[in-house]
């Protein structure tokens, strides 16, 4: 099974959308703050590593090689 760049674009929207509603109903990160956005970032993340995983591949994430 492989993943295609929109797929994975996708992917990433629907799982920060999720990330919103949770959020506005938590308060947990202000939105606009850096909490806020390396919350995203870890969400983006784990989509990639599901992605990688569903498709029987593993290469380093970008945050990965910092």
């Amino acid at each position: 099974m492989s993943i295609t760049v929109g797929q994975l674009a996708n992917a990433k929207r629907r799982a920060l959308n999720l990330f919103d509603k949770w959020n506005d109903v938590t308060g947990c990160a202000d939105p606009g703050t850096s909490r806020y956005y390396e919350l995203q970032g870890c969400i983006e993340d784990a989509v990639e590593c599901g992605a990688q995983a569903a498709s029987g591949v593993h290469e380093l994430l970008d945050s990965e090689k910092e």
